[in-house]
């Protein structure tokens, strides 16, 4: 076993490649032990753990949903960089359901409190009868009659739901909310991830109304965020910095291959990746590389060096974040509006659900992300069609001179760690890649919980490859 002189000598020596800017936190990883690392910030990358725009001067988040509280690899690390102090908790969001595709205003339907993934605690609640219908009301009543003894432990969310409270329940109050959050139809939701305690509530309750109930009352960890979306990324780039971490950033990789028992990086110019040339190209030497590339461009850099197994990533959505001048909202107004049709999925306010957003911008101004599917319109255009979403949402029409500002995002497919058969997917794609030494994965796509969760899968990517790489067996060791 090699003593602790030999294992410093060793990590310094070892070189690391990391592809893409989402791999930052799997690049400090490696950093931390002296391992000499560069991060070729790719063209293809997939979203970095935080990813913000400028919006009129406003620094916001790209993602309306924070990090997981309930992550520890993700708050030690918060720790470790100084940035303890500046998280804040998200306030939890007030969902309604409107038909956000409408020409024209549409009412928003607000949920009822305790709502879990729209499921209703109450069905005689009047907020769910607007929407269900009496029928759908009686219907769902029977969830309160029928004999325990039917329970089981239901994974699929929507036959879970269709079984104890009906079709209505599951395709006017919990599809748009499963669609929005995810793009998956209830069918493909798995009740034990996305709603972890519910089949055990249900059990005990004897209801799916008592056990969501039950849940509701339970201490939940909820999300967190900074009060300055760029303090996080702008932490990690300095601490791989301190390090002795090199970013190179507008470099394309064009290929990877392994030869004589090191990995061969080709990286180029964008502008000059379709060029047939090969004097634009340039090759890194490496002993390990992370991939942490969006998943198409992971496939193809992997094709030749990895038999990687199909898995089902969601569509591609666009982003748009809105900056808007309008004084008249209502306090009582839902945060969070799921459309109840296809195309817009969903409009949050951020100012009502960021603390130290709202003091970010001026007086009667909100700054809203709509969610909606990729499309090939321009920007202009899509701009407008989440205008429309956000007076629909807000309860007030929105003229474009409103629009203080505006940026549209584009966000690839994931693997939502809720679809049912995502865990074992993921496990398949690192299983394939783990085989190959010195080749690692920490793609935001696969792990698909959240970014808290990125964060945490990273650093566990680095952690067993830098294992393997200097103790020989991933097992050994915690260097």
């Amino acid at each position: 076993m090699p003593d602790a002189a030999e294992l410093v000598a060793h990590a310094r020596e070892t070189r690391v490649v990391v592809i893409g800017a989402a791999g930052a936190v799997a690049a400090l990883e490696c950093a931390k032990v002296g391992m000499a690392v560069t991060v070729l910030d790719d063209a293809g990358a997939g979203a970095p753990v935080a990813d913000t725009v400028d919006l009129g001067g406003v620094t916001v988040d790209v993602d309306a949903d924070g990090f997981g509280a309930d992550v520890p690899a993700f708050t030690e690390l918060v720790s470790e960089l100084g940035l303890a102090d500046r998280l804040e908790v998200l306030r939890p969001a007030r969902t309604g359901i409107a038909d956000l595709s409408a020409a024209a205003p549409a009412p928003v339907a607000p949920l009822p409190e305790g709502a879990l993934l729209g499921i209703p605690p109450n069905p005689w609640d009047p907020a769910v009868r607007r929407v269900i219908g009496w029928a759908g009301t009686w219907r769902a009543y029977l969830d309160r009659v029928r004999p325990p003894l039917t329970i089981g432990r239901e994974r699929n969310l929507a036959a879970l739901v269709r079984s104890r409270m009906g079709d209505r329940v599951c395709d006017r109050l919990v599809a748009p909310v499963t669609r929005a959050r995810w793009g998956l139809d209830p069918s493909d939701v798995d009740v034990e991830v996305a709603a972890r305690g519910l089949n055990s509530a249900l059990t005990r309750s004897g209801s799916l109304g008592g056990a969501v109930a039950e849940v509701a009352a339970q201490p939940q960890a909820g999300a967190l965020v900074f009060d300055d979306p760029a303090a996080w990324p702008s932490a990690l780039a300095t601490r791989l910095g301190d390090l002795g971490g090199e970013v190179r950033t507008g470099t394309r990789v064009r290929s990877i291959s392994r030869e004589g028992g090191e990995w061969r990086i080709e990286v180029g110019e964008p502008a000059a990746d379709d060029l047939a040339d090969d004097s634009a190209s340039s090759v890194v030497t490496a002993d390990i590389v992370i991939v942490a590339a969006e998943e198409a461009r992971t496939r193809s850099l992997l094709a030749e060096l990895v038999e990687l197994p199909p898995a089902e990533a969601t569509p591609p959505v666009d982003v748009v974040l809105l900056r808007v001048r309008a004084p008249s909202i209502s306090g009582a107004a839902p945060s969070e509006v799921v459309s109840s049709r296809e195309g817009v999925r969903r409009v949050v306010d951020l100012t009502a659900t960021h603390p130290s957003l709202a003091a970010a911008v001026g007086d009667g101004e909100r700054v809203l992300h709509v969610t909606l599917a990729a499309s090939d319109a321009d920007d202009a255009a899509t701009a407008a069609t989440a205008q429309a979403a956000a007076s629909v949402a807000l309860g007030v029409p929105l003229a474009a001179s409103a629009v203080v500002a505006s940026r549209r995002v584009r966000r690839d497919g994931a693997f939502p760690a809720v679809r049912l058969g995502a865990a074992e997917e993921a496990a398949a794609l690192h299983a394939a890649v783990e085989a190959t030494p010195g080749l690692g994965l920490a793609a935001p796509w696969i792990s698909g919980g959240g970014r808290a969760d990125a964060v945490a899968d990273a650093i566990d990517e680095a952690v067993r490859l830098r294992r393997r790489v200097l103790w020989g067996d991933d097992a050994a060791g915690s260097f």
